[in-house]
């Protein structure tokens, strides 16, 4: 696969299908994704085979189609993740370098100050994204993207609200706090009931809305 064939039409097919491109179930054909692309069908069927990998389409009866999932397929990844970003707070505890504080200093005070709720979330991933790279340990981020990255497309329902945000800041505040001190164990503690929380609240938006 080349930087310019496959490579490019699978970036551009992973942004289309995370922003709501393709309903899911909705069938991704070779043609029809080539006429759209402008490409042909061979690095069409390359960046399939990619996005397959990743987990984010899976093969239907006319080619592939956008993975949906249940509320319950959401509740399973997220805890997944809560155990694994607990295990990056903790290796961020003892590996983060003085630009690593500096940086998630930043996008904390960012995630505090955003205009909206909107905002607020976008930065809110943003802060989450600093910290797994503060953690220094590639196969933990890694997975942690692609559980997030199918989050993203399973859970489609109304987005969960974050509750109140003073108290989002004072979960981010208690997290930074540990980092400082070079503290693993209140550091995975501190994430752990930061995502453990906005599991519960994702919990309450599917019984709302079934």
């Amino acid at each position: 696969m080349t930087e310019t064939t496959g490579h490019t039409h699978y970036w551009r097919l992973r942004q289309d299908i995370l922003d709501g491109a393709f309903p899911q179930d909705a069938p991704l054909l070779e043609t029809a994704l080539s006429d759209r692309y402008g490409t042909s069908r061979g690095p069409i069927r390359e960046a399939l085979t990619l996005l397959e990998h990743d987990g984010l389409i899976e093969r239907g009866v006319r080619g592939y189609r956008v993975r949906s999932g249940r509320p319950e397929d959401v509740v399973e990844i997220y805890e997944a993740r809560i155990a694994l970003e607990a295990e990056a707070a903790g290796a961020a505890a003892l590996r983060h370098t003085d630009l690593d504080l500096a940086r998630l200093t930043r996008q904390h005070e960012l995630c505090h100050t955003a205009p909206d709720d909107a905002s607020a979330r976008a930065e809110n991933f943003r802060f989450h994204r600093t910290l797994w790279k503060a953690a220094h340990n590639t196969t933990i981020e890694t997975l942690l993207e692609r559980l997030t990255t199918r989050l993203r497309i399973y859970d489609s329902g109304p987005p969960a609200s974050y509750g109140d945000p003073a108290l989002l800041h004072t979960e981010h505040d208690g997290i930074m706090a540990a980092l400082r001190a070079r503290d693993p164990e209140t550091a995975r503690a501190e994430m752990r009931t930061h995502l453990r929380r906005s599991l519960d609240l994702r919990i309450q938006t599917f019984a709302e809305h079934p």
